[in-house]
């Protein structure tokens, strides 16, 4: 037997060892990290998970629509209370009623929907919303508010309707005839 195979064999094991070990990286490794593959942010507090969260708005507009998911893993139903942003006054309208085991949809047209006025940030420029629910906890979500273009043409806040629009009749209508007799 050689004289240096004894101690040889420890030293390729101890090297093994280490370079097989190296490919773990650990708890903060890249693939144990959320990802999220879309223009949108995720964010959760255990059993309320915040899905694909972004602001639509037109250049120049100060108004933006708040386009997201909101999904109940728990087993009770729960109640979106209230959204908050410093970037601006969102308005919530709408039942935001999450029933535990389902999802619901946020965008322009959806009910509920939410939209934030006097929005004080641009497209590419980031955003932080917080929503509160009745029985869970805050979640705070980071996201950006995207130009209402290309796959986000469709998502913007509805024109307001003029009060003179209204169902009442017009001075322009004419009663319906009075049958006349013979």
């Amino acid at each position: 037997m050689h004289p240096l195979r004894p101690v040889l064999l420890p030293v390729l094991a101890a090297c093994a060892a280490l370079l097989l070990t190296g490919c773990g990286a650990g708890f903060g490794a890249q693939s144990v990290q959320t990802y999220a593959p879309s223009d949108g942010a995720l964010a959760d507090n255990g059993s309320i998970r915040v899905l694909n969260a972004l602001v639509v708005a037109e250049e120049g507009s100060s108004t933006g629509v708040i386009s997201m998911s909101l999904a109940n893993h728990g087993n009770r139903d729960d109640r979106l209370s209230g959204i908050t942003s410093s970037a601006g006054t969102v308005n919530l309208t709408g039942a935001g009623d999450l029933p535990a085991g389902s999802s619901v949809r946020f965008g322009a047209g959806t009910s509920p929907s939410a939209t934030i006025d006097g929005l004080k940030r641009r497209p590419g420029e980031s955003v932080t919303l917080r929503l509160t629910f009745t029985r869970s906890g805050p979640v705070t979500v980071r996201t950006v508010v995207v130009p209402a273009s290309g796959d986000y043409a469709e998502v913007t806040v509805a024109p307001s309707t003029p009060a003179a629009e209204s169902s009442s009749p017009t001075a322009t209508e004419s009663p319906s005839p009075s049958p006349t007799s013979s």
